[in-house]
């Protein structure tokens, strides 16, 4: 593999250190159709997709990591920047020194080609941790695409992207889908949703799921909203054997895909 040009950051106002920072805020992530990524796995994990646009390596860390990028990466652009100025872009604790601004995939919900399977919607979640195992997870019961209702957590939020350990790049994900918009979907492509809900709810174990299946799950405090759960199916419940309310919403999420999964 021909090696990458590299080139040499030593000064906190360089426009591409202030690009990088930029993308720390959702508005220039959906601007630039870009996102941050940190660590060795993560990094590699998505430049194997062929969606990572730079690479920026701490300085003290060159002569470890470089070898690396330029053996298994190629990737346009690679930088070595500063300790002092590579501290103000890595936000992981005891981070590797390596961080990567990938592009995001461009879908349109319209246009997506839906086939049978397992699809999950969320409805407000708000713990990037949460979004990112639900995704991570779905990924890992081979999901056919994710939808986020409107007023669910930036999944390309830092802490999500390291939850989701690189499997952002690995299913479609559709952001920012409103109530109209989600209702069309399932309709035009007769999707069954089976909504984790108290009211009028069946064991989830004691379902017989569809081909084509739909999991909506909400926020962690309230739940999926009335106006969503008014639109599915069914209502299903994860029953409680022990002395507690509920579940973790990722834990509710990772019980019904593979429920599902045991059927279709």
């Amino acid at each position: 593999m021909e090696s990458s040009k590299i080139d040499y950051i030593q000064s906190k106002d360089n426009k591409t250190i202030k690009h990088i920072i930029s993308l720390q805020q959702r508005k220039f992530r959906q601007k630039y159709s870009e996102y941050i990524v940190e660590g060795v796995r993560a990094v590699t994990d998505i430049a194997k997709k062929g969606s990572l646009r730079s690479i920026f390596i701490r300085e003290s860390k060159r002569n470890e990591l470089e070898p690396m990028i330029q053996r298994e990466m190629n990737i346009p652009s690679i930088y070595v920047v500063q300790d002092p100025i590579f501290d103000k872009i890595e936000h992981t604790v005891n981070g590797q020194g390596i961080i990567g601004i990938a592009k995001k995939r461009e879908l349109n919900l319209q246009s997506f080609s839906i086939e049978d399977g397992l699809y999950i919607a969320l409805d407000g979640v708000q713990d990037p941790g949460n979004l990112g195992t639900i995704i991570r997870t779905a990924v890992a019961a081979g999901a056919k695409g994710i939808i986020l209702l409107k007023g669910t957590v930036d999944p390309y939020n830092e802490k999500c992207v390291r939850s989701t350990m690189s499997a952002l790049s690995n299913i479609p994900i559709f952001e920012d889908i409103t109530l109209s918009e989600f209702y069309d979907f399932v309709k035009d492509n007769d999707i069954s949703t089976y909504v984790t809900s108290l009211e009028n709810a069946k064991p989830y174990h004691s379902i017989t799921y569809n081909p084509r299946t739909m999991i909506v799950l909400g926020n962690e405090g309230n739940g999926v909203s009335h106006d969503i759960i008014q639109l599915c199916n069914q209502a299903i419940t994860i029953p409680m054997y022990g002395d507690i309310e509920s579940l973790n919403v990722s834990i509710a999420a990772a019980l019904c895909m593979y429920k599902v999964r045991e059927q279709i």
